[in-house]
């Protein structure tokens, strides 16, 4: 009888700790417990976030647009026989900018602006790609491969946005937040992604409900 090896990685992104959080909540290491390999698709801000999950699981990180640690761009991580592409998911301003727009004033509908599609030229035979950078969840597939935006740990509360609009110099940034105040906070999620017999599940899990 043939015995399947089953393999968990914890995915996380956009903590902000300490730019906008003042610690990673410490629903994480619950989630996290028990996993193989932890993820994180960046914006974590502080080495403190790193080291902290390092003590949960091995960790691979990726610089994240808010990021000033050394880290790389991106990176092709191999477990259980499944090669996952990890990218923060920030491209050209030019590329980001309609979707922007368009998600700023859209309730009901999100524009990725063609994401899946770059997202999948950027990395060569793999099998998975994790992501950030929009502070929302994602699963699908482009192209037979797996793309997961585990969502973000932070999401803007109604005070950080008010205090970002006194330093906010930038007009479209401005119109982005006030249009945030608008909208109910988000929840604060991270992703597992569970690999067995070279096949994988992704599951967002929502912080908030463990306890």
């Amino acid at each position: 009888m043939r015995v399947m090896t089953t393999y968990k990685v914890g995915v996380i992104a956009d903590t902000h700790v300490p730019e906008f959080l003042a610690e990673l909540p410490a629903s994480v290491a619950q989630v996290f417990a028990g996993v193989d390999l932890i993820v994180h698709t960046g914006d974590i801000t502080g080495l403190e976030v790193l080291e902290q999950l390092g003590k949960l699981a091995p960790v691979k990180a990726v610089k994240g647009d808010h990021d000033k640690l050394d880290l790389p761009l991106q990176l092709v991580i191999e477990i259980g026989g499944v090669r996952i592409g990890a990218w923060h998911g920030r491209r050209p301003r030019w590329q980001e900018f309609p979707s922007l727009l368009f998600n700023t004033f859209s309730s009901r509908y999100h524009s990725w602006g063609g994401f899946q599609r770059q997202a999948v030229r950027r990395f060569r035979l793999v099998d998975v790609i994790v992501f950030g950078h929009f502070h929302r969840s994602y699963i699908g597939w482009q192209q037979d491969v797996l793309l997961f935006n585990p969502g973000a740990v932070y999401h803007p509360t109604h005070e950080n946005i008010q205090s970002r609009l006194v330093i906010t110099r930038y007009p479209w940034q401005r119109l982005y937040l006030r249009r945030a105040l608008l909208r109910p906070a988000g929840v604060p999620t991270v992703g597992i992604l569970t690999i067995e017999d070279g096949k994988v599940h992704a599951e967002v899990v929502p912080l908030p409900t463990v306890l």
